[in-house]
């Protein structure tokens, strides 16, 4: 699994994508890039999926909204960034850093 010092290298080199999804999904909810990119800067690692070779980060935008983004790491060259949203309560707990039991993955 990637660490969030990896995922920052990548930020830091200028090697990321969006995939259309995540910008489509984070517009729905009032998000810009930079606040992507912010969350992703400043945020941790929550949940790693190893065998789609992503994680979701959880971290504050700068107007203190949660704020979740997945990111795939399967190319060494270059990280995806597949979809941001702002967590709903009924799923997460634990400042939206654990999942519900019973909610989806």
């Amino acid at each position: 699994m990637i660490t969030i010092e990896k995922l920052r290298k990548f930020l830091q080199d200028e090697k990321y994508e969006f995939y259309a999804h995540a910008i489509t999904e984070a517009k729905k909810d009032g998000v810009e890039p930079e606040d992507i990119i912010y969350v992703l800067l400043s945020g941790k690692i929550i949940e790693g999926y190893p065998e789609r070779e992503r994680v979701l980060v959880y971290g504050e935008m700068m107007n203190k909204i949660p704020l979740h983004v997945v990111c795939n790491y399967s190319d060494p060259d270059i990280m995806y960034i597949v979809t941001a949203y702002i967590p709903s309560d009924d799923e997460w707990t634990c400042n939206y850093q654990k999942r519900r039991k019973g909610g989806r993955k």
